[in-house]
């Protein structure tokens, strides 16, 4: 998917799939010109733009991590050929992550904190927790030790995580989650990633994007 934004950040275009992950083809001429504060909260707007920025003002390449749509996935940012398009800006091509690559803290490609959340924005920010301890496979004991719970607190969210995702056996939720490449990110880029949720949770519950309603956070 890609995504092409002027010297002030407005799309002027992007591939056919951007508005169908979007589910916006009826309304793809709503989108043209629109910034990332049309469509996203206050800080997802502000992480990304300050990148999107970086690299208008660099000239140079930079990839990033995001939790987008319930996956990870990779976003490669382009600085735009100044004489073929008479301006600067960007480009923004977004492709899955391997769900198998480990990510480790000395990695030199960075991780948004403010994700979209799907179906997992169901969660609590402690069954988010959660679910990451499980993805990684460990038992409840262990998440229990390790976040300083009861295994019945643990065994608790565990059900109701079962419940909110439709998912009926631990088999079931660690391969739930190993799809989502949820294993390949690290406790800190995580725990990031749960609070940046929760920051994004209150910024909508106090102030939609105009766009919102037509988009999800899957852009760049």
């Amino acid at each position: 998917m890609g995504v092409a934004r002027d010297q002030d950040l407005r799309l002027f275009w992007c591939t056919r799939s951007f508005f169908r992950v979007l589910d916006v083809v009826e309304q793809r001429d709503e989108l043209m010109g629109t910034t990332l504060d049309d469509i996203l909260t206050p800080s997802a707007s502000a992480e990304r733009a300050r990148i999107q920025r970086e690299v208008i003002r660099t000239q140079k390449t930079l990839s990033h991590f995001q939790f987008s749509a319930d996956s990870r996935v990779l976003v490669t940012i382009f600085p735009l050929d100044r004489e073929a398009f008479g301006h600067d800006g960007i480009l923004a091509v977004i492709k899955d992550a391997p769900v198998d690559a480990r990510l480790c803290a000395e990695s030199e490609i960075p991780v948004l904190s403010s994700p979209n959340l799907y179906e997992l924005n169901a969660l609590s920010s402690r069954e988010l927790e959660v679910l990451h301890h499980i993805a990684k496979s460990l038992s409840t004991n262990e998440i229990a030790d390790l976040l300083k719970r009861s295994s019945k607190t643990i065994e608790k969210q565990i059900n109701s995580i079962h419940t909110k995702l439709n998912t009926h056996s631990r088999a079931e939720l660690v391969r739930y989650a190993t799809e989502r490449g949820i294993q390949s990110i690290t406790d800190e880029e995580w725990t990031a990633i749960v609070e940046g949720a929760r920051k994004v949770r209150q910024e909508r519950r106090k102030n939609m994007p105009p766009f919102a309603h037509i988009a999800t956070e899957s852009e760049e």
